[in-house]
């Protein structure tokens, strides 16, 4: 049993099913709350926990990451078929520092960026050696172990944010070198590309199997767990390609790593991204597409995006939606979108909204009704339990 998740057997098992597009007794739902009797803590301990970036600035401190993510762990109940998960994260992509690109860290984010000469790119990546002698692999497989040890059967640790085939490439070359290569010399384009698949690849399997051994399961940075290695696909750069453009230089790889893998999901961001969506949807060995509109866009929860959640869904593919605001629409998008291959994810701030907005199937009260009534209730009734 883990320490921070008492039922995590029977999510697994449901989760189990959802990859393969099933149901065993309820649709599948992800969410966080307070313990009953906690608090939020504060909000950098809250963004942390969300969204790691301590081993971006600190990169070999695993165990104060590891010590920050277990006590705040100890304040969430982890709800439904969300799996306790440690992400040693260092940033989106940090396959390009394998390949020889010092991350930068900048707020919140890090970015990936060495100009480099066309007539080079080949030589650099080539001369990448995928073994202990390489910083930041080693860096990679010494702390996915260590976290994966620490972990045992309490949570999972997920494979860190490799990143796509052209947005590795994209860090070397820019993005208007990119293009321009493409369109004067496309095989340069093709060698580079095969190269960056391969050691990718790689280097996704030498951290799967390292999690293998000391846990259940693989888990990543989408926070999704399951019974057989697999992971998010995404492509970032694709938001600056034409369809054509899309199926000729990206497309193929993307195929390539679908069908290596046990099971896969596609993370397609941003609206300059969804004229590839027909393409992904057609590719048989990925498993589901997790939809991000983008910063500044509407919500992923904002039934503006149903006809591309209906969609997806139209092409037997699983539906991954983040929920971190309008709670109200949870149990709304579970009856309009068919729940068999739906899994959304979100955080209420207190236990008595979790209560509230919880869809029926789990047990909360679907949104109806007034919320300050339920909650001024939700306290009488605690307050008499208490007194008992």
């Amino acid at each position: 049993m883990s320490r921070f998740k008492e039922d995590i057997n029977e999510a697994k098992e449901r989760l189990k099913a959802w990859w393969d597009h099933e149901i065993i007794d309820r649709p599948c739902i992800s969410y966080w709350n307070p313990r009953l009797g906690e608090k939020i803590p504060d909000t950098e301990t809250v963004l942390e926990f969300f969204d790691p970036i301590y081993l971006t600035q600190f990169w070999d401190d695993v165990d104060i990451a590891i010590d920050m993510y277990e006590a705040t762990s100890r304040i969430f109940y982890f709800g439904g078929e969300n799996i306790p998960n440690f992400r040693p994260y260092y940033g989106p992509g940090i396959m390009a520092a394998v390949f020889g690109i010092e991350p930068k860290p900048q707020s919140r984010t890090v970015w990936f960026h060495k100009d480099t000469p066309v007539n080079e790119i080949v030589t650099i990546l080539e001369e990448a050696k995928l073994n202990m002698n390489n910083p930041w692999y080693a860096r990679l497989m010494k702390t996915t172990e260590i976290a994966a040890k620490r972990a045992g059967k309490d949570y999972n640790v997920g494979t860190t944010d490799i990143g796509g085939v052209l947005d590795i490439l994209s860090s070397f070359l820019g993005p208007t070198k990119l293009i321009l290569t493409m369109k004067r010399n496309p095989e340069l384009i093709d060698t580079c590309r095969a190269i960056i698949l391969e050691k990718l690849m790689k280097v996704i399997n030498d951290l799967q199997k390292i999690i293998q051994q000391y846990s259940d399961g693989i888990n990543s940075w989408m926070n999704l767990w399951c019974h057989k290695p697999w992971y998010p696909l995404q492509c970032d750069f694709s938001a600056f390609l034409s369809p054509k453009w899309f199926k000729r230089f990206a497309l193929p790889d993307i195929v390539s790593q679908a069908e290596n893998l046990d099971y896969c999901l596609y993370h397609l961001d941003g609206p300059d991204a969804l004229k590839h969506l027909d393409d992904v949807l057609s590719i048989p060995a990925i498993n589901g597409v997790q939809w991000v509109p983008g910063a500044g866009r509407e919500l992923n929860s904002d039934d503006h995006w149903m006809p591309i959640y209906k969609k997806i869904q139209a092409a037997k593919k699983n539906l991954i939606i983040d929920f971190f605001a309008l709670p109200e629409q949870l149990t709304h998008f579970y009856k309009t979108l068919d729940p068999k291959g739906l899994i959304t994810t979100t955080i209420f701030m207190d236990y008595a909204r979790a209560r509230f907005f919880l869809p029926k199937f789990i047990g909360g009260e679907g949104g109806e009704g007034r919320f300050r009534e339920f909650k001024r209730n939700f306290r009488k009734q605690l307050k008499e339990q208490n007194n008992q």
